[in-house]
């Protein structure tokens, strides 16, 4: 593929259609968004990564963005297979390399674990190895919300004060003004293309699969894969990562300043330089 237009397209799962965007020729690297969002999570990131030589195919998570949604209670290794499956559809993705954050790293070490030969090397980026008490913590920031209507209002700005308060999480200086007004948009428009129920569940504390079930302590010592495990000074996941470096088998674990580059756009290419050297073997 040449030039620098972004290409969309479906694949085919086993369950239903999962949407890609594609840019670039050479190795595989399946770029994995953060939920809520989607695969526009990442388009930024893409023509750099071409630039490198990379075949980039920034995905969307089955049951996120434009995929299918017929993924109710599914564990992450089933997201896993579902992707396995759109890429054996998309075809020449024999071999490559996978990154993954937050919910899309258990994907990632899932595709890894399932596929060996198939994923050499794998980014998890913010692992999910948080105890349950941190984990607690973490879900404290959505406390009263909900989707469900209410005789007081709250359901007409649910999704605003949402999406605001997941952007916050993900970047503690985030604040919404009319300078980022366009962006939280954006946001909105992945979270809604998650569904009613689905969003429903995230909140409730009977929802079940995803990462409400998954054990990353039990998963990680089975990553085969040689992997980078990212973090930030000011990542969300931070106080997961030292046990997440402790129970992989080969891993690589810098600790990048700040806020995490991967939602600091103007740090785009320091994050594509870090994740590209460890993805080609420049980095140790």
């Amino acid at each position: 593929m040449s030039g620098t237009r972004i290409r969309c397209g479906y694949a085919d799962g086993r369950h239903g259609q999962v949407h890609y965007r594609e840019l670039g020729t050479g190795m595989p690297l399946v770029l994995m968004h953060w939920a809520p969002s989607s695969g526009r999570q990442v388009e930024h990131f893409m023509p750099l990564f071409a630039a490198r030589g990379f075949r980039v195919l920034a995905v969307d998570i089955p049951g996120y963005g434009r995929s299918h949604k017929d993924t109710a209670g599914w564990s992450c290794a089933q997201m896993a297979a579902e992707l396995a499956a759109a890429l054996d559809d998309l075809g020449g993705v024999t071999q490559g390399f996978v990154v993954g954050g937050h919910l899309s790293a258990a994907v990632a070490a899932e595709l890894a674990i399932a596929q060996p030969d198939r994923w050499p090397r794998i980014v998890l980026d913010g692992s999910p190895t948080l105890t349950p008490a941190q984990m607690a913590q973490l879900m404290s920031a959505f406390a009263g919300l909900s989707p469900a209507w209410s005789a007081d209002g709250a359901h007409r700005t649910f999704v605003w004060d949402m999406t605001e308060r997941f952007l916050h999480e993900w970047n503690p200086e985030y604040r919404a003004s009319a300078e980022n007004f366009e962006p939280q948009y954006a946001f909105m428009a992945d979270y809604l293309q998650m569904g009613f129920a689905p969003i429903r569940a995230f909140l409730e504390p009977a929802a079940k699969g995803g990462l409400a079930t998954y054990d990353a302590h039990a998963r990680w010592p089975l990553v085969p894969a040689r992997a980078l495990a990212l973090t930030a000074e000011r990542e969300p996941l931070r106080p997961a990562h030292d046990r997440a470096v402790a129970l992989l088998r080969d891993v690589r674990a810098p600790e990048v300043p700040g806020l995490h580059p991967f939602v600091v756009p103007a740090r785009a290419a320091e994050y594509v330089a870090v994740v590209s050297g460890f993805l080609s073997g420049a980095s140790p």
